[in-house]
């Protein structure tokens, strides 16, 4: 499976490629809304993973997803929110904004690996 991690911390981005490397995923991380747009038409990918805090003077998250949409490309392609937003409400209001899936920071990588695990499962009964 390849995946897109859009976060702008370096940390948080190596902890997610390394989690997401045991469950045989190409992990492709872009530090930013800029990067990630170029990436998504250069790379074919079943999933993107968003920070919404991308940093000061960037596109945030959520801004980034509502170009990702008008994008044929990747406009079946689910796109979580991974966010440090964790309070009540949170989880309702990104997924009314069109993610398709919220996790909270510190990601509970049990339930992202049955989540993308699902995913996967779904993609290959697609295409066979």
């Amino acid at each position: 499976m390849n995946i897109l991690y859009v976060e702008d911390n370096k940390i948080n981005a190596m902890v997610m490629d390394k989690m997401l490397s045991k469950n045989h995923s190409k992990v492709i991380i872009a530090e930013n809304g800029s990067q990630a747009l170029k990436t998504v038409k250069e790379k074919n990918l079943d999933l993107i993973l968003v920070d919404i805090n991308l940093g000061l003077n960037q596109m945030d998250g959520c801004e980034l997803l509502q170009r990702f949409r008008k994008l044929d490309i990747i406009k079946n392609t689910p796109v979580f929110a991974v966010t440090a937003y964790a309070m009540p409400g949170d989880k309702q209001r990104f997924i009314n904004l069109g993610f398709d899936n919220y996790f909270s920071k510190p990601v509970n990588f049990e339930k992202l690996l049955s989540v993308i695990s699902n995913l996967n499962t779904s993609l290959s009964k697609k295409t066979s």
